[in-house]
């Protein structure tokens, strides 16, 4: 098994990197970044970002298994004490696979994927746009910006903007406003929307120069039309322990002290 070590250079010791490449080697994985079966990300849920979206074109071929040394570590069910267990579960295959679908969102030519939302904002103006699912006029948003989430991201921003977080074994998407206008002249749905796996969002921006943010990346806009969102095909493969539990990781992750 090929393993490439995916890190933040300036957040981890250099000493701590070293010492797990040895134990890496000892347990006999060959470490390749090229053309690794497994990315093991080291550090917070940031770090698994940032490695999807550099092996973005390999994700067929890759799985991904974190040690968390960050703060949360959603992403991650080993903590950086344990490397010896993880590398000893990879070895002897008592790991369990999660695979997620990415979205997409499509726009003036481009494509880009997250793992969890693509955000549409304007900092500085009212965002007016049209919403349409499904090629149904659904309502003229005016507001700070529109969230678009996947199961699996929707305890991220989603959560803090009072999203559902959702199951990340139900492949759906979230609409969620951010800070919308709501008087008796303008007025939007004030709720996070699930929509299934089939549907399609589609945002008509009348607001220029948007920025279009999507996980820890961001991109500026001035001129799309027309913004599609869907659930993509791609998907990243998330490794865990055998004993993991989505409700208890949740609970750690945000409720128990």
């Amino acid at each position: 098994m090929k393993i490439s070590l995916f890190y933040k250079p300036n957040k981890i010791e250099p000493e701590y990197i070293q010492s797990l490449k040895n134990k890496i080697s000892s347990f006999g994985f060959e470490l390749d970044d090229s053309n690794p079966d497994v990315v093991l990300f080291v550090g917070g849920d940031g770090t698994f970002l940032r490695a999807v979206h550099q092996y973005l074109d390999k994700l067929d071929k890759i799985s991904f298994v974190g040690l968390n040394k960050g703060h949360l570590g959603f992403f991650s069910s080993y903590s950086d004490q344990e490397e010896d267990l993880l590398l000893n579960d990879l070895k002897n295959n008592k790991v369990i696979s999660k695979s997620y679908r990415l979205l997409k969102a499509s726009f003036a030519g481009n494509e880009i994927y997250a793992i969890n939302e693509i955000r549409i904002e304007s900092p500085f103006q009212t965002l007016i746009s049209e919403v349409e699912i499904d090629n149904k006029q659904f309502e003229t948003f005016r507001g700070s910006g529109l969230v678009v989430c996947s199961a699996l991201g929707s305890s991220a921003y989603n959560k803090s903007l009072s999203g559902a977080v959702v199951s990340p074994s139900l492949e759906v998407m979230e609409l969620t406003e951010i800070a919308p206008i709501n008087n008796r002249v303008f007025s939007s749905l004030k709720s996070p929307l699930v929509l299934d796996s089939h549907s399609e969002i589609v945002l008509k921006p009348k607001t220029s120069n948007i920025l279009i943010g999507y996980d820890h990346l961001t991109i500026k806009d001035d001129n799309s039309e027309v913004i599609k969102f869907t659930l993509s095909d791609k998907r990243v493969s998330l490794l865990c322990k055998e004993d993991y539990n989505y409700i208890t990781h949740l609970a750690k992750a945000f409720i128990e002290d």
